[in-house]
């Protein structure tokens, strides 16, 4: 559970107090303690140094007094242990081969005192010694202080510590409190009125005193709760309204939908006759009106929520009106397409898609010639030479011949089409021509229908396997054909379907299928 705000104030002045704390305990203490010490311990090395150059002096001269007076240089001094003044003499072996340094006492003050001549610093003292040499004497001036004062020194940077240490604790825990009221607390009933209305409770109000950030965020609190429920209900009541119209543009969504898959399924089980002539032409004006008013609708939806977030509610119901119209329209004409998809469909019939063993090469020829008698029954001017290349080590193929056909003869129609209307435009010898062609691969079967007509023009290339996208006129074609062969031959049979055009010249589609070599039928 994640630390809330009071918490993490106190934790930060704590941590704060606490460093200041240490440092005023520990290591301030410490540093003058050693501070101290050291600045003692120079001042006792000086006096030493200044004892023993009195020593030497007088040394010098044989002032024996002036030897007295130096020792008793600092004999007034509280702190005071002892001054030893040393001589130090040379002690050669039996066989005066080597020989060592001995310091003797010459002279000691106070004399009442026990002599350690290898007396060192501790807690205590402080033990300093300095050389000389004269011509007279060598030796050394060993001086001891008393560390008592340094000692109550200490002592009293401690109790100072200790005394700051407490004011700081003191000081932080009222600082504390202080943060934690003046901040946390506003901050926490923010929180909570921020809560109960993210639940939908707009009634909570920040109570603003302070005139700094934390009580400019609750004013702005404040304005953005009453903000938020005046929208709310301007909401409730638009969505109100809305409702029925909501259900009217739901219907209407779901009958076109179903009339394109009425359409879609139409041309999937399309055959040969006159019934595709007419379709385009009968259902392409009602589907114009349903889609323009469409459009028009979703134009004036988004002027609706524009005047609903502004506040326009008087504007939004007349948008609503206009709309509630053209969904009548909307309607209207989607019945008419229905009525006109229901009329195709009982002509149709339904392909199972069950994929068996189909000899190729027999079902590209038939549907070829399928085609061509087809268009001659239409239009008896209709002429055309057309011609197969079909590969003999084809054998059978899996796939569904139903579906397979319609591609076939979609194809053929279309390479018909394109090259009797070149023949209207084309110099005398112009001969149209059709060729369906198949190839065996690797591991595919290629079929290929070929014309010599007027070509894709480049602009259309890429939308021919666009649903309801055709370069015929109107009444001659709807847009399914490319598209509904594409996904015959794509997602039906794992397939490829591409093109090869030349505008004015002619265009080739090919379809490769994958191909497991079957010789059943080919027995």
């Amino acid at each position: 559970m994640g630390l809330n705000l009071k918490s993490k104030i106190w934790l930060t002045v704590s941590a704060v107090v606490l460093m200041f704390s240490f440092f005023t305990l520990y290591y301030f203490p410490d540093q003058q303690a050693k501070l101290l010490y050291e600045n003692y311990n120079k001042e006792v090395q000086n006096l030493a140094n200044t004892v023993s150059l009195g020593v030497k002096i007088g040394m010098t001269e044989q002032n024996f007094e002036g030897v007295q007076m130096a020792m008793e240089f600092v004999k007034n001094d509280p702190r005071l242990e002892f001054v030893y003044l040393l001589q130090s003499d040379t002690v050669w072996n039996a066989a005066r081969t080597s020989y060592e340094v001995e310091d003797k006492l010459f002279n000691a003050f106070p004399e009442d005192k026990p002599i350690d001549l290898n007396a060192v610093s501790n807690d205590s003292s402080i033990v300093k010694r300095s050389a000389f040499q004269t011509p007279v004497i060598s030796g050394a001036v060993l001086i001891g202080f008393s560390t008592r004062d340094i000692n109550i020194g200490k002592q009293r940077i401690r109790i100072t510590s200790l005394l700051v240490s407490g004011l700081v604790l003191g000081i932080g825990i009222v600082m504390g409190f202080v943060l934690a009221k003046n901040i946390s607390g506003p901050v926490m009933d923010l929180r909570s009125a921020a809560i109960r209305v993210s639940k939908g409770d707009f009634s909570p109000r920040v109570d603003c005193k302070s005139n700094d950030e934390i009580g400019d965020l609750g004013k702005s609190f404040n304005i953005m709760v009453d903000y938020l429920s005046r929208t709310t209900e301007k909401l409730k009541e638009a969505n109100q309204s809305l409702a029925t119209t909501n259900d009217a543009l739901h219907n209407t969504v779901l009958e076109l939908n179903a009339t394109q898959d009425q359409l879609i399924q139409k041309e999937k089980m399309a055959s040969l006759g006159e019934l595709t002539a007419g379709i385009a032409h009968e259902i392409q004006n009602p589907l114009n009106f349903v889609n323009n008013f469409s459009v028009v609708n979703q134009s004036l939806i988004e002027e609706m929520l524009e005047e609903l977030e502004k506040g326009g509610i008087e504007e939004a119901i007349a948008i609503a009106n206009d709309i509630k119209a053209m969904e009548e329209k909307i309607n209207t004409h989607g019945r008419r397409a229905d009525s006109i998809v229901k009329g195709m469909l009982q002509h149709s019939r339904s392909s199972t898609g069950e994929k068996q063993s189909i000899d190729l090469n027999a079902l590209a020829e038939e549907y070829l010639r399928l085609s061509y008698h087809g268009l001659r029954a239409k239009d008896t001017s209709f002429t055309a030479e057309y011609k197969t290349n079909l590969d003999e080590d084809i054998h059978s193929v899996k796939a569904a011949p139903e579906d397979l056909s319609r591609v076939l003869l979609n194809l053929c129609n279309n390479a018909f089409y394109s090259a009797n209307e070149k023949k209207k435009v084309a110099e005398e010898g112009y001969k149209p021509t059709v060729e369906v062609s198949t190839r065996r691969m690797k591991d595919k079967v290629e079929i290929s229908v070929k014309d010599n007509g007027m070509g894709i023009p480049e602009k259309a290339l890429g939308k021919i396997f666009n649903p309801f996208f055709t370069t015929k006129p109107a009444g001659q074609g709807t847009g399914l054909g490319l598209s509904l062969s594409y996904d015959i031959v794509v997602k039906g049979h794992g397939g490829e379907l591409s093109v090869n055009t030349q505008e004015g010249q002619g265009t080739e589609f090919i379809i490769r299928l994958p191909y497991h070599e079957d010789k059943v039928l080919s027995a």
